[in-house]
């Protein structure tokens, strides 16, 4: 089974940018998690994957006429045929709803809940970042996801240690996202990546990975996926960044072979 957590960009074509995510999934069962998936790149995707099933968080929180197009960048899940659908929903609770989508799927009669993020920028939306982040955090301790892919728009300096890593101060002095990252680990979630960087002894200013890179200079390690660790214990993991890059997006698409 094959894992994929994508921020595909709403800017640019879909249909390019699903052509290479159609080229990584090749013909194996897949769970792929999406942020920044626009009204117009849902029906594309549908049009594109019409043989997959597509769980869509602008479909569970409708936008209003008064929405604004921040509220119209949702998530979606989207699994093979043959995986069953158990549950789908987003956390009602959270600050932006439409930023998370939750599903429980059957896959060889094993049970995975996985979870989809997209966190606010703080230059953006200063305390309201923490404020998100607080939630997820709640969402993590409620429904105890095996799987979460997340666009966390942190940390400002990265580590394959969560108490090393720095946090951006949204009004809270990095208070909210700490809290998110420690309560992922406390609930028995691992860094994908930290498997093959345990002992990497790292430069401050250069991420484990580059995922995203501001105003082309500035690398950064936005793009995270949790596993629980007793179901994940032998995976192969990739950060696309350069082919996600050509292909339209500003994130790599993370690929983990499980």
């Amino acid at each position: 089974m094959k894992l994929i957590n994508w921020n595909v960009s709403y800017a640019g074509s879909f249909e390019k940018k699903f052509e290479y995510l159609r080229k990584i999934i090749e013909d194996q069962d897949v769970i792929v998690i999406m942020q920044e998936i626009t009204e117009t790149a849902y029906l594309k995707l549908k049009e594109m994957f019409g043989d997959y099933k597509i769980e869509y968080s602008l479909n569970y929180r409708k936008p209003s006429k008064f929405d604004t197009k921040s509220r119209r960048l949702g998530v979606a899940i989207m699994v093979s045929n043959s995986i069953e659908v158990v549950n789908a929903t987003v956390l009602d609770r959270c600050l932006l709803p439409d930023r998370t989508m939750f599903v429980e799927i059957l896959k060889d009669n094993m049970l995975y809940k996985v979870l989809g993020l997209h966190s606010i920028t703080g230059c953006d939306h200063k305390k309201a970042k923490s404020i998100q982040f607080f939630s997820f955090a709640e969402a993590i301790e409620e429904y105890k996801p095996d799987i979460v892919a997340i666009d966390a728009n942190e940390p400002k300096y990265d580590s394959n240690d969560i108490e090393k890593m720095v946090f951006f101060d949204n009004k809270d002095k990095g208070k909210g996202a700490k809290t998110f990252f420690t309560t992922l680990v406390e609930n028995d979630l691992m860094d994908s990546l930290g498997k093959e960087n345990l002992n990497n002894d790292l430069n401050q200013e250069e991420p484990l990975k580059v995922s995203h890179v501001i105003n082309k200079r500035i690398n950064k390690r936005y793009d995270f996926v949790f596993l629980n660790k007793d179901k994940f214990k032998d995976y192969k993991i990739k950060y696309n960044y350069e082919d996600a890059l050509e292909a339209g997006s500003d994130h790599a698409l993370i690929e983990i072979e499980v």
